[in-house]
Formats: structure tokens, sequence, C-alpha cells
């Protein structure tokens, strides 16, 4: 089964995740794609679709201020556990953790990056590679998850998004030098494959 895949015996609870998203069915689709989220964390789809399901739900039926504030302060002992289980290497704990957070708060950027390299740790990369993406989406000036993302491009031989990524923290920071660098990795990696190609 290629990464990222949805695993056979979850397919039909996939697949009804996806059809409820479609049918604007968001708390159902949201219920559905965890259930296939938990099981298989790499599913990068089903992973994509929750979120998605989440974001269009947050945006059907906005929060009001105090609510928002209330809902952080009540949930900071979870916020505290997650941080605890990814410093203690329960990976899996932490990812189930901030994703439940990430359900009850969708905007939050930091939750977000969390189970990012929550999951980057944990080897899920097809997942935290989209997890970063999405990040970026809402803040295309995010440093951490620009340098992340770059890294993780260059390991997997993605190398115009590397490039994308460490221009991008050039133009925010003109004198990176890890950026310079791995630009210049970068180049330079480029004539060897050309050289190899000619």
């Amino acid at each position: 089964m290629p990464t990222g895949a949805v695993p056979t015996d979850l397919q039909p609870y996939f697949e009804k995740g996806i059809q409820a998203y479609t049918q604007g069915a968001y708390d159902y689709a949201s219920d559905l794609l965890t259930f296939v989220v938990k099981r298989a964390p790499d599913a990068t789809e089903a992973r994509r679709y929750l979120r998605l399901a989440i974001q269009k739900r947050a945006a059907a039926e906005p929060e009001p201020l105090l609510m928002h504030v209330a809902l952080r302060l009540v949930t900071l002992p979870v916020r505290v556990a997650a941080i605890i289980a990814q410093l203690r290497g329960r990976d899996r704990q932490a990812i189930n953790l901030y994703e439940w957070l990430l359900s009850l708060d969708p905007g939050s950027r930091s939750l977000l990056l969390r189970l990012a390299l929550t999951l980057n740790h944990a080897g899920l990369d097809d997942a935290a590679v989209q997890t970063y993406e999405e990040l970026l989406t809402r803040d295309p000036n995010h440093l951490v998850a620009l340098r992340r993302l770059a890294r993780m491009s260059m390991k997997r031989g993605q190398d115009p998004q590397a490039r994308q990524c460490f221009e991008r923290i050039l133009q925010l920071h003109p004198g990176d030098l890890e950026a310079q660098q791995s630009l210049r990795n970068l180049d330079a990696l480029g004539t060897i494959k050309k050289g190899f190609a000619g």
C-alpha cells in the first residue's frame, strides 16, 4: 500500500466521509474521517478532508470571542498533555490530542505547527508536509513552517518546493545563512543532475 493511502478496510468510512463532506454534513464527515485518521495517521487525503470539514463547520458556525477564550482556558490541560506526550516520544498519543484540539480550535496556527512537528517526528512525512502546507496557506510568512517544509522537501528530492521555501525565507530575512547555503546546494545539485542527464 502506498504511503498516505487509505487502507482497504477503512475505505468505506473514507468514502462515506467524503460523501458527507460534499453534501455539507460536516459534523458527520468529521466523525468518519477522524475514525479513519486515528487508525491510519498517514492517510493524507483523509487528513486533508478532515481538516477541510472542520474548517467549513467552524466557518458556518463562528464562535463568539468570549467562548473562544473560555475554550482555550478549558483545553489548556489537554494542550499541556499533548506537549508532554510529544516530548516523551509518544507521538501517536500527541497526534490524537492535537487532532482533537484542532477540531475545537481549527484556526490555531500553534496547534497546526505542533501537529506537523509531531507527524514529522513520527515518520509520517506525507501528513507532515500537508500540515506544513496548510499552515503556510494561513500564514505564508510562518518562518518555522517554511524552514521545516524546505528541509523536508530537500530530503524528499522535491527541489522546486524546497527552493520556493528558501527563497521566501530570504525575502523575509535576507541574511539567513541556512537559506543561502541551501539555495547554493540546490543549484549545485541541479548542475550535477543536468550533467547526468546530458
